[in-house]
Formats: C-alpha cells, structure tokens, sequence
C-alpha cells in the first residue's frame, strides 16, 4: 500500500538530499498542478514528493522513480467524508477518538483515518465503497 511507503517521508519537506528530485518530475508536477504555491521538495529511493498549496489546500503529490504521478494525499474534515462512510465507520468502530483523515487520490480515491482509546492508535480504511476495513496500527 502507498499509504506506508509514504510514511519515509516524515519530516521537514525539503529535498533531503538521498536522491536529487528529477527535473522531468518537476516538470510534470508543473504541468499537472499548474498554479501551486509553496512547492517543497523531498526525494527518497522510492518517491519523490511535492507539498504545496493550491485553491487554499494544502496536498502532497507523490511520483515514482519514472516520474509519473502516482496520487495526491490531503488532510480532509470529517465532513468531507459521505454519510455512508461515517455511519460504517461509527459501527465498525464505537468508542474511539477520530484523529487525522487523509484522503488519497490514485488510481481510487481512499480515506485513511486515525482511531485510538486509552491502549489502541490505529488507522483504518474506507474504501471507494464506503467499507471501512482495519489498515495498519500506530506505535
């Protein structure tokens, strides 16, 4: 899954110096984010992502190593989330704090929000169908 590959790129944002970002991926992101502000960039052996902001939101674009986009990721509200999506969610999983919800743009779109109590931080899933699925736990 992208959503753990993505995760070596905690951090600052800036190029981290482990690989050069490729001038033909930043031509792309140029061409396919026409208009962003604040680009930030960072390159690990997998990816190399952009953070910018576009229309007041702020989103990370990710390529892989032949320089095509891959997905986007962002930080959404609750409400941004379908009323189906909530309920399943709410009945799948009673009794948890709601943390962060990302919504990843690919090939589908994904939502990944964080759940925890007092002895659990987890993330799970919801799927283009609106299932909510356990995705990885938090440590």
């Amino acid at each position: 899954m992208l959503v753990v590959s993505f995760g070596a790129f905690a951090g600052n944002g800036t190029d981290n110096g482990e690989e050069k970002v490729s001038g033909y991926t930043k031509s792309n992101f140029n061409y396919q984010f026409n208009g962003a502000e604040n680009v930030t960039w960072a390159s690990s052996a997998r990816f190399q992502k952009a953070t910018f902001t576009k229309e007041g939101k702020t989103l990370t674009a990710f390529y892989n190593n032949q320089n095509e986009l891959v997905g986007t990721t962002q930080v959404i509200q609750i409400t941004e989330l379908s009323p189906v999506a909530i309920k399943n969610l709410v009945k799948s999983y009673p009794n948890y704090q709601m943390g962060e919800i990302i919504k990843y743009s690919g090939n589908e779109e994904v939502y990944y929000v964080n759940l925890k109590n007092e002895s659990k931080n987890f993330l799970v899933e919801i799927t283009p169908d609106m299932n909510v699925q356990f995705f990885k736990t938090i440590k």
